[in-house]
């Protein structure tokens, strides 16, 4: 086979490789990759040529070879020119430098000129001939020779390694060879070379690391093998899925398709082959649950087809039935229609159409107004009914709910030009209306016209006029036209002609200036074309501008939710708020759920490490941020972050993603920037890190000088090949070729190459398997199966894990990729783990199992109790008993609340246990009694100042104090009152003072003068005179009697005379002998000297001056002071030269206890009084004794003698001691005998006046005489009374028949003197007065006002019958009014009193009288003592001092109006026909009146703060009353009701006035007069007496008179001064019946006509 055929095989092997051959520019040809192939043409030189054909052979068999052969020639032509092309592109790559256009070569990086020789290497030398280098070896050197080993030639300075364990290096012709360094870092495996690397994986990975060579492959070394698997992703349940970008696995396109039917995502809809199921799509799945049917509000409901669920076929509510989809008006709520739809019933607000301005409300039970009548300012009017205008002279009337108004008709006048008065509304003749303007009657006044003036005037209704001069205008004015410039003066403001304006303060008021005038008129709201307008502040008229619904303004357009209803929303639009249902957005969970005050269910959150997220949230992994996570369903998904692409081609990888061009990754192997770096598959390249991206160049290989060189294997350069020489074969056969691979027959595993002659032969390296588990094939791993645990798997088998449960594993190519089985998606939301996927036969919730319908408490509530059921849990409050109480509490750890304790307002108390209200905490406690709480004011301390001022929580509280008038701060000190030498302080509203010390008196009796602080010695007070202590004087009453004063003692005695002299002598006035000349025993004496006559040193002589004549000598015993109170122990006797005894101890004082008290001295001929805090001791005078001196004895301890019998001397009888006799001559003298002393007693007789036909007839044993008469009766008040009765007139006045006459007597009182704090007061059935504690007074008057007990006015207006005052402690009495309708609605006036007095009577009596005055009219006044403070109640307060809580309802909690203050106190009626009754409203009826009325009020009621009340302004103020007056007098109206308000409100301050002392004369011709009845002789006083005279009380002195009646003055009909009452009529005394004034015998009473 040496022919053509023998060498088609070589020539196709290397035609397939013609494409990577590439021509040097000598021709040559350089080999690149495969190695083996060599040129055709080139391999044409080195074959020897071809032998000719055999013998015998045909010519012809060559012939189709050898054409096919020219045609490859042919064909080689043109491909050595496509060569030339392809060398050009290389050597620009490689170069990357332009060659210039003339012959130059290029080496060493620089290109060289035609001719130059260079040295690219020591040993070799390369030269530039027509552009082409020629290189050649520097044999002739040492050091350029090389090296052979093991057949195989090496160049100087070539390093090669001959086994995979050595590296080996020519130098010189020399060898060296070591042993390769094993690599630090892990290794494939262990082997010859290396036994003790670390286990690893190719590329520098470590066992066990993990790394992503692309986004969605994940690879891990594990026992030297690299394992790579591709996403796990679970099967897909959907129609069309799709990737996301950057997500590994698909996913389903939102949206599912079911029964035919297509649905978005998240919808939720009903099975439309089973109306029980409720569906829902979520993630391209459909999930059903069964339908809970909700309670059915009706006992029987009815199934219908294509409904899961029974409805009810009507409406079941409060016991009424209504058919589906009949409409009703809702009871107690016309304005709303419901409507029963499927059970449940619907309702929604009436829209009303407004037809007319006014319409009428609506009636009752309807809902919409009516133009059947008007509805204007607050008040209904009928049709045709008149309307106030505000306006006089217009008639306004209702029709068909709008106002029409029309001008009042006037009668004509005589006149052109008729003027209007201000008040009328008809034109008069008393004034001229001239072209718009109005003039008065005589007025002038001036025109200007088209430029011409005139002067004008008006004359009764006509106006003449005369041309003028034009004066300079005061205003611009137009042209034409008569022209004024007038202006409105209201209220001191000016307002120009055509101004509109609102007065201050009155939004509802329209003013308007119109020629000089103002007109007010009260603004006319019409209503307002909405449901719910808002009146704004400030403003007349409700407008549509925003709603108020429920309390709360809205804004147009706002939408809110109703407060009382969370599940309804609502809008205002408008003015009107509709509200509609809450339409809940789909949940996207199979279990959504609801929490308290929440209106929509919501999908549950998810926990994940102990975090919580809401539903639907996208967050990362808590501890992987490199993991994203989304909760679903309470589910946490997680999968890997997406990662956007990186900007570079070899990022390195950063913390979650490879994203880091700052380096490279490449090859398994970083490298940092900049760095070069050998291609880990191609030794022939080196490749440079630039920015994250890798650039790889092949290496430069020098020039050869051979022009055939060949590429070895494993090498990258080529090399000049040495002489081929073949190699025998192992075992024979046919020698091998130069460069010939051939196997060995015994180990196909090794490979053998003939090189230079010999062989060299080496077990078959096997390439890295591409794959983690290859197979063993004959001679390496492959990868067209696996080896996985053990066993082999053919490629595309799956099969259980060997190693995890639930794991199925895939090989693909050598691969095992396991995964977990997939699971269908469970059809609950919280399904149990199974052996493999999870089942809906239990539940797993928050990482704990349950079994189906198993109970358990949920982990995340304690309070809550969850049910496992198919896979679903659903969980609910425990439910809790219904508790009696209102604040239940619920204690730590407990779920249900428990009444043993209160929760109120957030505070937590124990029961019993009382605490500040947490809404009031300063004013209010409240108490938990079984789990309710009840809260009550604190009770305010007493304020013991007299003045106290509102506190804290309304207490009274004392800060300043009032003393003596006047105000004084906390801390001030002051002086007391005058005279009290006290020093005072104020303190906490009390006035606390302290005496200012005085020095001490060593005296007895001392005595503090008026305005002087300290006390001073006194000496004896005697008829009303002051004496020094130790003087004399005589007594004035009695002249011979002397009295001395000593130690505060009075002692007075007769003189006892003493005679000095043989003849002394004694003239009328002396009281003892005198002895002319001031001479005794020789001596002469001074006047006024005294000297002792004898020796008795109790005797004692005076030398005194006479009137007439010379002095002289009066001698008398001295006077001994009286020792008051001594005991007989302690008497003294007197010393020598002494005349008195004296007292060992201090006389007894006369002190304020004492007086009035006698006592015996021990001298018992004087008698001590206390009188005047001094002791007066008298000497008493002896009785003349009838009986002889001899029969006279003086018994111990007596002062005077006496006798045992006495001795009349005219009878010459004798009478025992104490008998009495009548005087024998004079029946009228009785005497007595006493002690020997005879006392004899006239009798006065009165006179005796007999009427006529009487006779004065003495009587037996009587002094006097009495008139006798026959038996005669009398006639009294129509009715005769027999002789001799008596009756009683009053309680003070007895009649009694007397001979035909009625003689009357009345009771005289004794003088009655009050304390300060005290005040006369009659008792019922008693004639005389006592002193009783001062009265408090409370008064109703006018419409009505109310001062209460404290002082505080009060307006109430209900028209009921009401508690006025009541004792709320003791129960003695209550006082109720009545108060009726005074032709207005809402005022009222007082109408009815009636007093009720309690069961005790007798409780009232004593001490406790209770005046109840009523003027028959409106005024009603109640007064009550002291003793009853603090116990009050009702209408007129409580009577404790303090006004501010007076508005006390019968609770005794303070009412916040005054109007719920007098609801609270309403009384039922008493039996008899109803009337209608209103209860009071907060009422101001000036407001309602409008300006005008207000105005004139103020005018009217300002004579209470005019001249004739301005005495009493200063102890009454004024401005209560004038308040009160201005309040009646709007609410009264204008006419002649007005006139009696006005006179109510006056005469309740004049009474105020009077009570307090003044009485203002204030009645005049025209303001409230008063008719008497002349002609019965009445005239009226304005203070007249309360008690008049008439004919039973005329004789009874005028203060006690008023002592009786314990009213002040009163204004009425009184009889004029000197006549007196009687029947009525006013009568002078002397024609009165005869009264006799007797002692204080009580009446007796009238008998009855019977008796």
């Amino acid at each position: 086979m040496a022919g053509p055929r023998a060498a088609l095989l070589p020539l196709v092997l290397q035609l397939t490789s013609l494409a990577q051959v590439s021509v040097t520019g000598g021709g040559g040809v350089i080999l690149r990759e495969p190695p083996q192939l060599v040129d055709i043409h080139d391999s044409g030189q080195q074959e020897p040529a071809h032998p000719s054909a055999p013998a015998g052979a045909p010519q012809e068999q060559g012939r189709p070879l050898e054409e096919r052969l020219g045609r490859l020639e042919a064909q080689m032509v043109a491909l050595r020119e496509q060569n030339k092309e392809l060398e050009a592109r290389v050597r620009q790559l490689e170069s990357c430098e332009c060659r210039p256009a003339s012959a130059q070569c290029w080496g060493l990086g620089q290109a060289w000129p035609d001719g130059a020789r260079w040295e690219p290497e020591p040993c070799t030398a390369c030269v530039c001939r027509e552009g082409a280098a020629h290189c050649e070896p520097k044999l002739g050197l040492p050091h350029c020779r090389g090296c052979s080993h093991n057949g195989q030639a090496y160049r100087n300075g070539e390093t090669f390694s001959p086994d995979a364990c050595t590296t080996c290096h020519c130098l010189e012709g020399a060898i060296t060879c070591t042993q390769k360094p094993c690599p630090r870092g892990p290794c494939p495996e262990p082997g010859a070379c290396c036994p003790d690397c670390e286990p690893g994986c190719p590329e520098g990975h470590r066992a066990g690391e993990t790394w992503h060579p692309e986004p969605c492959v994940i690879c891990t070394c594990q026992a030297g093998t690299v394992r790579c698997q591709g996403p796990s992703c679970s099967e897909l349940n959907c129609l069309e899925s799709y990737t996301p970008p950057g997500e590994c696995c698909p996913v389903c396109r939102p949206g599912c398709e079911y029964e035919g039917h297509s649905y978005e995502e998240g919808a939720s809809f009903l099975s439309s082959s089973n109306p029980c199921l409720q569906c829902s799509c979520l993630s391209g799945l459909v999930r059903c649950i069964p339908l809970r049917c909700p309670p059915n509000p009706c006992p029987e409901p009815v199934p219908r087809p294509g409904h899961c669920c029974p409805t009810c076929q009507g409406c079941t509510e409060g016991g009424s039935h209504w058919e589906h989809g009949q409409e009703w008006t809702a009871p107690g709520d016309p304005c709303r229609i419901c409507q029963c739809l499927e059970g449940h019933i619907q309702c929604r607000q009436r829209e009303c159409a407004s037809l007319c301005p006014y319409p009428a409300r609506p009636l009752p039970g309807t809902c919409c107004p009516l133009c059947d009548g008007c509805f204007l300012n607050g008040r209904e009017y009928r049709r045709g009914e008149p309307v106030g205008s505000g306006d006089p002279c217009s008639h306004c009337r209702c029709a068909n709910g709008s106002i029409q108004c029309e001008p009042l008709p006037c009668p004509p006048v005589p006149c052109r030009h008729p003027g209007r008065i201000p008040g009328q509304c008809c034109p008069v003749c008393d004034g001229c209306e001239y072209q718009g303007h109005q003039y008065q009657s005589e007025e002038t006044f001036r025109l200007q016209e088209s430029g011409r003036c005139f002067r004008c005037s008006c004359q009764a209704g006509e106006v003449s006029c005369e041309e003028q001069e034009c004066p300079v205008a005061p205003c611009a004015l137009p042209a034409s036209g008569p022209q004024l410039c007038p202006a409105c003066v209201l209220d001191g403001e000016e307002f120009a002609e055509g101004v509109q304006w609102e007065p201050d303060g009155q939004p509802c008021t329209a003013c308007s200036c119109h020629d000089g005038v103002p007109m007010c008129g009260a603004v006319l709201c019409s209503p307002a074309p909405c449901q719910h307008p808002t009146q704004p502040p400030g403003s007349c008229c409700p407008s549509c501008e925003s709603c108020t619904y429920h309390g709360q303004v809205y804004a147009n357009g706002q939408n809110f939710t109703d407060a009382d209803s969370p599940c309804h929303t609502c809008h205002c639009e408008e003015g009107t708020v509709r509200c509609s249902l809450v339409d809940c957005p789909p949940t996207t969970c199979a279990r959504p759920q609801s929490g308290p005050g929440q209106c929509c269910p919501r999908c549950p959150d998810c926990i994940l490490e102990e975090q919580v997220f809401v539903d639907g949230e996208s967050f990362s992994h808590p501890r992987d941020p490199c993991q994203e996570c989304q909760c679903r369903e309470g589910h946490a998904r997680c999968q890997p972050r997406a990662c956007p692409p990186a900007p570079c081609a070899h990022p390195l990888p950063g913390s979650c993603c490879q994203s880091n061009c700052n380096g490279c990754a490449f090859g398994g192997k970083e490298y940092p920037n900049g760095a070069y770096f050998p291609h880990p598959s191609d030794p022939c390249r080196q490749c440079r890190c630039l920015g994250g991206s890798v650039q790889c160049l092949a290496r430069h290989c020098p020039p050869l000088p051979c022009p055939e060189p060949v590429l070895l294997p494993d090498e990258c350069c080529p090399q000049c090949p040495a002489a081929s020489s073949g190699c025998p074969r192992p075992g024979g056969g046919v020698p091998a070729r130069h460069l010939e691979h051939f196997s060995l027959p015994e180990d196909p595993c090794r490979r053998c190459l003939c090189l230079y002659g010999s062989v060299s032969c080496q077990r078959l390296p096997c390439p890295p398997a591409p794959c983690a588990h290859p197979r063993q094939g004959p001679c390496c791993p492959s990868c067209d199966g696996c080896l996985y645990q053990g066993k082999e798997f053919a490629s595309g088998e799956r099969f259980p894990s060997p190693s995890a449960a639930c794991h199925v594993c895939l090989c693909w190519e050598g691969s095992v990729r396991c995964e977990p089985r997939a699971c269908a998606p469970a059809q609950c939301p919280f399904p149990a783990r199974g052996d493999c996927c999870p089942v809906c036969e239990g539940c797993e919730y928050l990482g704990e199992t349950y079994l189906s319908s198993q109970e358990f408490p949920d982990p995340r509530e304690p309070c809550n109790l969850c049910t496992c059921l198919g896979g679903f849990v659903t969980c609910g409050r425990r439910p809790c008993e219904p508790l009696g109480c209102s604040h239940p509490l619920t204690p730590a750890g407990h779920c249900c609340p428990t009444c043993q304790g209160c929760l109120y307002h957030g505070v937590t108390a124990a029961p019993g246990e009382t605490l500040p209200d947490p809404l009031d905490p300063g004013c209010s406690l409240c108490t938990c009694q079984e789990g309710s709480v009840q809260c009550r004011k604190k009770p305010c301390p007493p304020a013991l100042c007299p003045h106290p001022s509102p506190g804290p929580c309304f207490c009274p509280v004392c800060h300043s104090c009032f003393s003596q008038g006047q105000e004084h701060q906390d801390g001030e000190e002051f002086g007391g009152p005058p005279g009290s030498c006290e020093w005072c302080r104020c303190q906490a509203g009390r006035v606390s003072c302290a005496r200012l010390p005085c020095p001490p008196l060593s005296c007895p009796l001392q005595v503090t003068e008026p305005g002087s602080c300290c006390p001073r010695c006194r000496g004896c007070l005697a008829g009303g005179e002051e004496h020094p202590e130790g003087s004399s004087w005589v007594d004035p009453q009695s002249p011979c009697s002397s009295c001395m004063c000593h130690d505060g003692v009075v002692t007075c005695a007769r003189l006892q005379c003493v005679s000095s002299c043989a003849r002394p002598h004694q003239g009328l006035n002396d009281c003892c002998p005198r002895c002319s000349d001031c001479e005794h025993k020789g001596r002469k004496y001074e006047p006024g000297e005294s000297f002792q006559p004898g020796a008795d040193p109790c005797e004692v002589c005076i030398c005194e001056l006479q009137p007439e004549g010379p002095p002289s000598i009066q001698c008398h015993r001295r006077q001994c002071p009286s020792l008051v109170g001594c005991p007989t122990s302690q008497l003294l006797p007197p010393g020598p030269q002494h005349c008195c005894p004296t007292c060992a101890q201090a006389l007894s004082n006369c002190t304020e206890s004492l007086l009035g008290s006698e006592l015996a001295p021990p001298d018992a001929c004087y008698t001590c009084q206390c009188q005047d805090l001094t002791w007066l001791c008298v000497h008493r005078a002896c009785p003349e004794l009838s009986c002889p001196l001899s029969e006279r004895h003086t018994p111990p301890g007596s002062c005077c003698p006496m006798c045992r019998e006495c001795v009349v001397e005219a009878e010459g009888r004798r009478v025992a001691d104490g008998e009495s006799w009548q005087d024998p001559s004079n029946p009228c003298i009785t005497c007595t005998c006493h002690g020997g002393h005879v006392e004899c007693d006239p009798e006065e007789c009165p006179a005796l006046s007999c009427p006529q036909g009487w006779a004065k007839v003495p009587e037996a044993g009587r002094c006097c005489e009495r008139c006798q008469a026959s038996a005669q009766s009398c006639a009294h008040q129509g009715r005769e009374v027999a002789s001799g009765e008596s009756w009683a007139v009053d309680v003070c006045t007895t009649c009694s028949c007397v001979a035909g006459t009625v003689r009357c007597q009345s009771q005289r009182c004794p003088p009655l003197s009050c304390g300060p704090d005290e005040a006369p007061a009659l008792s019922p059935g008693s004639c005389c007065p006592r002193c009783l504690p001062r009265p408090a007074s409370c008064m109703a008057f006018g419409d009505p006002h109310y001062r209460t007990f404290d002082g505080r006015l009060l307006h109430f207006q209900g028209s009921c019958s009401y508690v006025l005052a009541k004792d709320c402690r003791g129960g003695d009495f209550s006082v109720h009014v009545t108060n009726a309708n005074r032709g207005r609605r809402g005022v009222a006036w007082t109408q009815e009193v009636a007093v009720q007095l309690g069961d005790v009577t007798v409780g009232l009596l004593q001490g406790r009288v209770v005046t109840v005055l009523w003027d028959g009219q409106s005024q009603v006044e109640v007064s009550v003592p002291g003793s009853y403070r603090g116990q009050m109640c009702g209408l007129c307060g409580n009577f404790n001092g303090f006004a501010q809580d007076d508005l006390q309802g019968p609770e005794g909690l303070l009412l916040p109006t005054e109007a719920a203050f007098g609801n609270s106190w309403q009384v039922p009626e008493g039996p008899g026909p109803s009337r209608p009754c209103f209860k009071g409203r907060e009422v101001d009826p000036c407001k309602a009146s409008g300006y005008r009325a207000r105005r004139e009020a103020n005018a009217r009621c300002g004579v209470l703060k005019s001249s004739p009340f301005s005495r009493c302004h200063a102890v009454v103020p004024p401005e209560p009353f004038f308040a009160a007056c201005v309040y009646d007098l709007c609410a009264c109206g204008p006419g002649s009701l007005a006139d009696a308000c006005l006179c109510d409100a006056l005469e309740a301050y004049a009474s105020h006035c009077r009570q307090a002392g003044v009485t203002p004369a204030w009645r005049g011709p025209t303001l409230c007069v008063v008719g008497c009845p002349l002609d019965r002789g009445f005239v009226f006083d304005e203070c007249g007496p309360p008690c008049p005279r008439t004919c039973f009380n005329q004789h009874i002195p005028l203060g006690e008179l008023a002592a009786h009646c314990v009213r002040p003055c009163v204004p009425g009909c009184q009889c004029p001064a000197g006549l007196v009452e009687h029947e009525a009529h006013c009568i002078s005394p002397e024609a009165c019946p005869p009264v006799q004034l007797t002692g204080d015998q009580p009446p007796r009473p009238l008998p009855s006509p019977g008796q």
